[in-house]
C-alpha cells in the first residue's frame, strides 16, 4: 500500500513538473508572440517581403527567422495555427520590419494589403508613348508592350480590337509590385470595361469602334473641358452631311511626329489618318482617350455647327464655332492669329 501511494505521488510530481513547465513554456511563447526582434527606428527600416503564391505557415516563419525578422519561426506557426490563419496567408509583397511583433507580422502578411506602385497614363496618350511609360518604370519592355497592344489585343476580350490605340483607358494606376505588361494590359482593358464601356448605349450615334475613333479625335482636338460635347457634335454634324471632317490632330498622327504648326503640304500625306484627304473616320483611334471624351462621343451635344477655330483672342485653348463655311472664313480672320 505504502508503494502504491509512493508511485503516486511521483505520478502527480511528475504531473506538476510538466503542467509547470507547459505552462512556463507557454508563457513564453505568449510573451515572444509580442516581441519584435529589435526597437523601432534606423536600425529597423522596413523592407519588402514576398509570400510566394503557396506558402506555409512553416515556410513564411522559417523565411523571416532567415532574414531577421523573427526570433523564433515555431512561434510564429505555433500562433498562426492557434488563431487559424494558415490558409489566409495571401501571396503578394508586403512592407515589414524587424520592429514588428510576430503579431503584428501575421496580421500584414494576411491582410492582402500588398506593396503598390503607381503609373499615371495622361489622357491623350499614344500606345507608343504608354510603351515608353511601361519601360521607363521597369514594367516590361516598350517593344514586348507595344508588340502586345498593338497586335493582342483580341486576346483581353471580344469587344477588343487585335490593336489597343485607344482602348488603354488613360489613368493613375495602383499596379503589383511585379506586374507584368500582360497584366498592365489585362488591367487597362479592365478598367475600360468597367468605366467607359456603361456609357456606349444604342442611343450612343456610333458604333463602338467608331465611338472610339471619335472620342480620340476629341482628346486631341479640345483643350477647354466643357467643349468636348460639342466638338464631338460638330464632327457628328460633319459625318451626317457627307463632309471631310479636316481634322488637324489626325494629320499630326498621320505624319509620326508631333508639328506645332501644321504646313498646307502636310495636309497631302497620304493616310487612311488623313481627314483632310479623306472622308469619313481615320483609320483607327489616334491617341488613348479619357473618359471625359469617350463620355462626349457617346452623347455629343446637339448644335447647328459644321466648324471651330482656335480662339487666340482668348488664348485659353477655346474655340469658336461656326453654323457655315462663311461664317468659318470670318471667325478665322477675327480669332485666329
Amino acid at each position: 500500500m505504502k508503494k502504491f501511494w509512493l508511485y503516486l505521488g511521483i505520478v502527480l510530481l511528475v504531473f506538476l513538473v510538466l503542467a509547470a513547465g507547459g505552462a512556463y513554456w507557454g508563457y513564453l511563447q505568449f510573451k515572444e508572440w509580442d516581441r519584435p526582434v529589435r526597437a523601432a527606428g534606423p536600425k529597423a527600416p522596413p523592407v519588402v517581403y514576398e509570400v510566394p503564391a503557396g506558402a506555409t505557415l512553416r515556410s513564411v516563419g522559417e523565411d523571416l527567422e532567415r532574414l531577421g525578422l523573427l526570433r523564433q519561426a515555431l512561434v510564429f506557426e505555433f500562433w498562426g495555427r492557434y488563431l487559424e490563419q494558415g490558409a489566409k496567408l495571401q501571396a503578394g509583397h508586403y512592407e515589414v520590419s524587424a520592429a514588428m511583433t510576430p503579431r503584428q507580422l501575421l496580421a500584414v502578411l494576411v491582410s492582402g494589403r500588398t506593396v503598390q506602385r503607381k503609373v499615371t497614363f495622361p489622357e491623350g496618350w499614344t500606345l507608343r508613348q504608354c510603351a515608353q511609360a511601361v519601360e521607363k518604370e521597369g514594367i516590361d519592355s516598350a517593344a514586348h508592350f507595344l508588340e502586345l497592344t498593338s497586335k493582342k489585343g483580341r486576346e483581353f476580350g471580344d469587344i477588343f480590337p487585335a490593336n489597343l490605340e485607344g482602348y488603354l483607358l488613360p489613368d493613375t494606376y495602383l499596379l503589383p509590385l511585379k506586374c507584368t505588361g500582360p497584366e498592365l494590359a489585362r488591367i487597362m482593358t479592365a478598367r475600360f470595361r468597367e468605366l467607359a464601356l456603361p456609357w456606349h448605349t444604342k442611343e450612343s450615334p456610333l458604333s463602338l469602334r467608331d465611338t472610339v475613333i471619335l472620342a480620340s479625335l476629341v482628346e486631341r482636338e479640345a483643350q477647354v473641358p466643357e467643349e468636348r460635347p460639342l466638338i464631338a457634335g460638330v464632327y457628328i454634324n460633319r459625318l451626317r452631311a457627307g463632309m471631310k471632317l479636316e481634322c488637324d490632330a489626325t494629320v499630326q498622327y498621320a505624319l509620326g511626329t508631333p508639328k506645332e504648326y501644321l504646313l498646307y503640304k502636310d495636309l497631302e500625306i497620304d493616310s487612311p489618318y488623313n481627314t483632310y484627304l479623306y472622308p469619313g473616320l481615320p483609320a483607327g483611334p489616334i491617341c488613348n482617350p479619357g473618359l471625359d471624351s469617350f463620355k462626349a462621343a457617346c452623347q455629343p451635344q446637339a448644335s447647328p455647327y459644321f466648324y471651330y477655330v482656335r480662339n487666340d483672342v482668348k488664348g485659353d485653348g477655346s474655340h469658336v464655332f461656326g453654323k457655315d463655311f462663311s461664317e468659318h472664313q470670318n471667325n478665322i480672320r477675327r480669332f485666329q492669329r
